[in-house]
Formats: structure tokens, sequence, C-alpha cells
């Protein structure tokens, strides 16, 4: 397996991971269309996150990732909510924002996707906090990376991360 190491990202935790784009596409659109498959791996994470031991404790809350679209449904977000009630832990949705809207990563080539997202997300932080970003996939590692990177700059600790699925050609 190819090396997920996201700078500035602590620790990170999913559910499964596949190596084959076509699966990944499939996985994503029933993730996303399908409130039984949505369920059904959020509660797979949740079991993997349970297996990490002390992993819960290394956090305070849960941040997920923002959307500058209020329209569309925030996987990410749903999947924190979810996480929350099952694990004990909080979500706090004031610590992160969107600034500036961006193209979907998933439309452009990997290599255009982290100068795209790019200075996209500002936190507000008091310093010192331990934090979890909650995201229902990772393809390339962009969004994780960028918003670990502007929580780190805002004074967190500690950064983690939890996904439902990774895509690692």
């Amino acid at each position: 397996m190819k090396n997920m190491t996201i700078k500035n990202l602590d620790k990170l935790i999913f559910a499964v991971s596949y190596h084959d784009i076509d699966k990944f596409h499939m996985f994503v659109r029933d993730f996303k269309n399908n409130p039984e498959t949505f369920n059904e791996y959020a509660g797979f994470l949740c079991e993997r996150i349970k297996l990490e031991k002390d992993f819960t404790d290394s956090f305070d809350c849960f941040v997920f990732v923002p959307s500058a679209d209020a329209e569309r449904t925030n996987y990410s977000h749903k999947l924190a909510l979810f996480l929350s009630e099952k694990l004990g832990k909080p979500v706090n949705p004031s610590l992160l924002k969107k600034i500036r809207a961006t193209k979907e990563l998933k439309t452009l080539p990997r290599e255009e996707r982290r100068k795209e997202i790019e200075d996209s997300f500002s936190a507000a932080l008091s310093g010192g906090e331990r934090l979890c970003i909650v995201d229902d996939v990772k393809a390339s590692g962009a969004t994780l990376g960028e918003i670990s990177k502007a929580l780190k700059e805002a004074g967190a600790s500690y950064v983690c991360a939890v996904v439902a699925a990774v895509y690692n050609p």
C-alpha cells in the first residue's frame, strides 16, 4: 500500500481502502445515494475507531469538512454527527470555515487538486485544541492536508482524521 502520510496530520483512520478507481467511484455513489450503505460504512468506521487503543482519548472534538454550498448534503457533516452520537465526542462546527469557493476536486487531475484548494479554509481556535477531522472520502489527500494545515497554523496541538474510504492507487 502506498504511503498515506499527509503533512500536518498526526493520524489517519479509515474504514476501507480501494485500489481500483471504478470500485471507489461506485462506493462513493452508493455511499451518498443509499442511506443503508451510509449507515453500514459509518458503522464500519466507528468499529475501526474503537479498535484503535486510546484513539478517542487523543482528541477533544470532531470537525468536518465544511461546504461552501448549503444546498448540497454535506456527507462529512452527516458522518461526524453519526460518529459523535456513537463515540460520545462533540462536533464543533464553529472551528472551521470554508472561506472561498473551489471547483469540485474530483473533476480535477490529482496534481491540480492541492493548488485549487490551497488557502480555502480558515480556523478559529484559542490554541492547544486536539481535533479530529471527519471526511467521507480521501482521494488525493488535498482536502485533509489543507484543513490540517489551517488547524495547525491556528494553534491546534493535535490533528487526526477519520474517513469512510480512501482511494490508494
